[in-house]
């Protein structure tokens, strides 16, 4: 959840102090680049004052995802908005809080659609248990089998990461929540100390997860309301669109939030301002229909942002969705365009996947090897036959 005011200082910290970009994580945070030494403290210092960093102390561990359309009626049993803030504010105020390991994260799903990928240190998924709400818990990815009454959600989840931290230290592992799960003697720890809060629970219906990009309108709750996805090339947004997207935040009283798919959602803007809303996002080159070939596309920083990268994966990405413009992707295809074998803050089980080598790319789709030390072009070639469901050709 961001404001404004707060996206338009981002842009102009950006244009000042860092690249001139704004790129959003798969964690729905915020990265700026390029930032200079000399020029650091005079970044911090803003972002300070847009309200960025209520505690230096936690802010490593201010990991709190949510469905970006919390409370804006997409299929959601509980509106999550409130359990995010209070969880946030309490984790601030709490020293304990500021042991967790840094990404640490916490998930609060209100039991819609669910968009995230990563396997979350603690989650709390809202299902329906005989017409009342229940948060159902999971730790590390792994459901619990046990669920926590809502007035008592917050509560729970943060004895749950306290119970983290004190758990590191009695058995020397990692305070992670995938690595306790792994543990017997660490996750009944756990458990145990968590009875006074647990019910027997239902698992919840997987059936709503999606995990795709929902480019385009979709309806609000309001009478008369809308949400627009506009397409964000690469989870890169430009400062002057960036600037963009806070103006019509702020004209149309929208809210925003940035979302796990490196992209940001409109919510509750006027239906009768759509048009309007999505010209002056293609004036700045934001497509809202999901055709300009970016969708599903994914890459990493490349050899413009990190060292080792093997090659200038961003530019090889727009290349390809430059010939995939036009086209509808089917719901859940994806292509990850990596610059080494590190393939870092990739998705995993991507629909295809390419990644860099010093004579070319190595070429994989649906999990079947296609070809290594491949041009980029026969790589665009088999991408595209792969979308377009015609048979993949073996490139050398």
């Amino acid at each position: 959840m961001i404001t404004p005011s707060q996206l338009t200082a981002v842009a102009e910290l950006s244009a000042s102090f860092a690249d001139g970009n704004v790129d959003i994580t798969s964690r729905s945070n915020i990265q700026l680049r390029g930032i200079q030494t000399k020029d650091l403290s005079s970044l911090v210092h803003g972002l300070e004052l847009a309200g960025f960093i209520p505690s230096p102390l936690h802010d490593r561990v201010r990991n709190i995802v949510a469905s970006p359309f919390a409370g804006l009626g997409f299929g959601e049993i509980l509106d999550t908005q409130a359990f995010v803030r209070e969880l946030d504010r309490r984790l601030v105020a709490d020293q304990v809080m500021a042991g967790l390991p840094p990404k640490f994260s916490f998930a609060i799903d209100g039991g819609g659609p669910w968009f995230g990928r990563d396997r979350d240190d603690l989650a709390i998924r809202a299902v329906n248990v005989d017409n009342t709400p229940l948060f159902h818990l999971a730790i590390g990815g792994t459901l619990s089998g046990f669920g926590v009454r809502v007035d008592r959600a917050v509560d729970c989840i943060l004895e749950s990461a306290r119970m983290c931290v004190e758990i590191s230290k009695e058995l020397e592992m990692p305070a992670r929540g995938k690595r306790i799960a792994s543990v017997p003697r660490a996750v009944n720890r756990l458990l145990d100390a968590l009875s006074g809060f647990l019910v027997t629970c239902p698992f919840p219906d997987g059936s709503s997860d999606v995990g795709d990009m929902p480019v385009g309108i979709s309806p609000c709750e309001r009478v008369g309301f809308v949400n627009l996805v506009p397409s964000v090339p690469l989870g890169r947004l430009t400062a002057e669109q960036t600037l963009s997207i806070a103006s019509i935040a702020k004209r149309w009283d929208g809210d925003i939030r940035l979302a796990p798919w490196r992209g940001v959602v409109f919510g509750s803007v006027p239906e009768s301002s759509i048009s309007q809303i999505t010209a002056t996002l293609a004036a700045v080159g934001l497509s809202s229909d999901g055709k300009d070939g970016y969708r599903g596309v994914a890459a990493c920083a490349g050899s413009t942002g990190c060292d080792a990268s093997l090659a200038d994966v961003r530019r090889d990405a727009s290349l390809l969705a430059r010939r995939l413009a036009g086209r509808c992707a089917q719901p859940g295809w994806t292509v990850n365009i990596s610059g080494c074998e590190k393939q870092c803050a990739m998705r995993s089980g991507a629909t295809a996947e390419l990644i860099a080598s010093s004579s070319g790319y190595s070429l994989r789709i649906n999990g079947q090897f296609i070809a290594s030390n491949c041009s980029l072009e026969s790589a665009i070639d088999n991408v595209a036959a792969c979308q377009a469901e015609i048979p993949i050709e073996v490139f050398s």
